[in-house]
This record gives structure tokens, sequence and C-alpha cells, in this order.
């Protein structure tokens, strides 16, 4: 789940989806990588 208009250019909503993906990777590397993937994902 993902907080609706995430996008905020590295502010609080940014940051929570990146705990969450560092929370299960453990990699702040792989984070940045594919956080990156996912900011280029159109909004449904």
């Amino acid at each position: 789940i993902r907080p609706d208009n995430w996008r905020d250019n590295g502010g609080p909503k940014e940051q929570m989806i990146k705990a969450a993906l560092y929370g299960i990777l453990q990699d702040v590397d792989e984070v940045e990588r594919i956080f990156l993937i996912l900011q280029q994902q159109p909004e449904y």
C-alpha cells in the first residue's frame, strides 16, 4: 500500500516508502535502485 500522491520530492511520504523498502531489502543501494523504478511508474 502506498500513500495517495506519494511523490513529494524527497518529503515524508517518499521517506516512508523508502523505509518500508529498506525493512524488506536491508540494502540502501538496492532501495535507491528500486525507488527510481517506482518513481517512473504512472499513477493509477
